[in-house]
């Protein structure tokens, strides 16, 4: 009886051993698999793959970025010191800020920025090398 019971255990241990290999052989012909279809070539050239593009985070913070002139940036990155210094147009910023509209955040200019930048570009295009001609004209630009 014990006889009848050892060669039971060893023809299932046997049984076992060939499961756990066939399984083996298996992962390992689909991972040598997957290497080869990654690695394709076709016509002589490896086969291209377009990185995956995680989504930009959506900041809540949106904000002015630079600190002076008629050029204005949005974005998170919102300028928390800035010079005392004014630059030409420095005045019209008043009417322009940044709001988050779709999920973005977008420059919300009103039509005073507009006729205040395009006064303050007058001056300058009027003025090129007298900066208190320049200023003066300037000072009215948003009154």
């Amino acid at each position: 009886m014990s006889l009848r019971k050892n060669i039971m255990k060893s023809s299932n241990n046997m049984l076992n051993s060939k499961i756990i290999y066939g399984i083996l052989l298996l992962l390992i012909a689909i991972i040598l698999g997957l290497y080869l279809w990654n690695n394709y070539q076709v016509d002589g050239q490896p086969r291209i793959i377009k990185p995956f593009k995680l989504p930009l985070p959506v900041s809540d913070k949106c904000g002015i970025e630079n600190c002076h002139g008629l050029d204005i940036t949005c974005g998170p990155n919102v300028a928390e010191v800035c010079t005392e210094m004014y630059q030409a147009g420095d005045n019209c910023r008043q009417f322009a800020s940044c709001q988050i509209v779709e999920g973005k955040c977008t420059l919300q200019k009103s039509a005073d920025f507009d006729s205040c930048k395009s006064c303050v570009q007058n001056c300058q295009q009027a003025n090129p090398d007298d900066p208190i001609k320049f200023f003066d004209c300037e000072s009215k630009c948003w009154e």
